[in-house]
């Protein structure tokens, strides 16, 4: 009995540790190849080497359309005003029902990558295409979602 009181065992950890949510420290990035490829990535590297990613394995990627573009098919002014609105609203959206963490964003030969990763896969099928229908009206967009516990989907983004 007195073993077990007095033991140098650690207790088991059974939910994330704190901080949930590491802070904010976005890095921007730029993406280039031998071939003129061009993108830029604004990346939160508070998430590197983040402990908590399996009580968060949900992997989120939302893709818009660029619609207003320069001659490297990157968004104008207008069109990063545009796309950072479309950005928050879509992230509002997600928070509605989720613990999120947002990663960042790619943008890149004409598209712009939206990243998060949630707790837990709550998504109402007809509310979800609700409001995706009307982020439509303004612009292509793809929503993806798949189980990512070791978060590789973003391995090239964070350690």
């Amino acid at each position: 009995m007195f073993k077990k009181l007095f033991s140098k065992k650690e207790p088991k950890s059974y939910g994330p540790t704190e901080p949930i949510y590491p802070g904010e420290l976005f890095e921007v990035g730029e993406i280039t190849d031998d071939n003129g490829f061009f993108g830029v990535s604004n990346i939160n590297k508070s998430y590197d080497n983040y402990p908590n990613k399996k009580y968060f394995p949900w992997w989120i990627q939302v893709t818009l359309e660029l619609v207003d573009t320069d001659d490297r098919k990157m968004p104008t002014d207008n069109e990063a005003q545009v796309l950072n609105e479309l950005e928050d609203k879509i992230e509002k959206f997600i928070k509605e029902k989720h613990k999120t963490h947002f990663i960042g964003r790619v943008t890149q030969n004409g598209f712009r990558d939206i990243i998060f990763y949630v707790d837990q896969p709550r998504f109402d099928q007809e509310n979800t295409n609700l409001f995706f229908d009307k982020v439509q009206e303004q612009r292509r967009v793809n929503f993806n979602m798949e189980k990512d516990i070791n978060w590789n989907n973003i391995g090239g983004l964070i350690k």
